[in-house]
């Protein structure tokens, strides 16, 4: 109940936090009006938005909108906010869970073979690569994917949302830096396990050496990866933001910036209650995973 209460608070204060900066950012009245609108006008039409209320007479009435799911209209699309999100939220999970199957994919072979092949040359290239992926930033390795697969060997999509096709680039470019995280972390944990007396004892009965690594080490070593995949997943829902805008991805991400540019608050703030309770609730089911996994962990922070 302790990380319930403490998830709770945690989502209060990125509500007030986003609220307070967004409107502070700047007036949306003036990015509907025409340039030469008269003060009367621009008045009317604050009054009419409520923003001539104090702030947080205007934060309350957006908490009691948020209880019930409602987060008030659009300015610029004039419609409610929420029903946008919701309806560009399944095309950011299709990318959140493609980037995370590309994660594990990459990243379990990867981590297992660096540890196994310790200091060869695969270990040096593997972890070279690791390093790249880490340091790269996403944007920049979206346009250089776009550069090579559609517009030098026409391969793959620029852009947009439909086929099998579309969806790789986008995958890979989200994915790439949570890959690099879990090869590293698991090269680490996979070489703390192999050395422990339990895996010498399987190894001088003559077992198998793959039934050593996959029962013995890689079951033993992947409980201190799932804490970190869980934090992925959440994080790449809030990454998905530029990988969306570089590949045009038609996600929340590409939603909040276009919100952003035209101030449109109620669609922003949406968005970002949206990806901080998935955040919120993915940590705390991990916990929950983490806890059952390895019962001498206790969610009360006792173990």
């Amino acid at each position: 109940m302790r990380r319930l209460y403490q998830s709770i608070f945690v989502i209060l204060g990125v509500t007030m936090v986003v609220f307070l900066i967004l409107h502070i950012a700047g007036d949306p009245v003036q990015l509907f009006l025409p340039p030469g609108a008269s003060t009367e006008m621009i008045e009317e039409y604050r009054q009419a938005l409520g923003l001539n209320d104090p702030i947080w007479v205007q934060y309350l009435r957006f908490l009691k909108g948020l209880v019930v799911g409602d987060f008030g209209k659009s300015f610029y699309y004039n419609e409610p906010a929420m029903k946008l999100v919701m309806e560009r939220f399944p095309a950011t999970l299709q990318l959140t869970f493609a980037s995370m199957i590309m994660t594990i994919a990459i990243g379990f072979p990867a981590g297992i073979i660096s540890a196994v092949m310790r200091n060869s040359k695969t270990d040096f290239v593997i972890r070279i690569l690791a390093l790249l992926g880490q340091c790269v930033p996403v944007f920049w390795i979206g346009i250089l994917l776009i550069i090579l697969f559609s517009v030098k060997l026409h391969w793959l999509p620029t852009s947009g949302r439909g086929t099998f096709l579309h969806l790789l680039m986008p995958a890979f470019a989200l994915g790439m830096y949570s890959a690099a995280t879990t090869t590293r972390l698991l090269r680490s944990s996979m070489l703390e396990i192999l050395n422990k007396e339990y895996i010498l004892v399987a190894r001088a009965k003559g077992l198998h050496p793959y039934f050593v690594i996959l029962k013995h080490a890689l079951k033993n070593a992947v409980s201190a990866v799932l804490t970190v995949l869980g934090m992925h997943i959440a994080g790449l829902l809030g990454g998905a933001v530029i990988t969306e805008t570089v590949f045009a991805w038609p996600g929340i991400g590409r939603l909040a910036v276009q919100s952003i540019n035209n101030r449109d608050f109620a669609v922003v703030e949406a968005v970002v209650i949206l990806i901080s309770v998935s955040y919120v609730t993915i940590n705390l089911l991990v916990d929950i995973c983490y806890a059952i996994i390895n019962p001498r962990i206790k969610l009360n922070g006792g173990g």
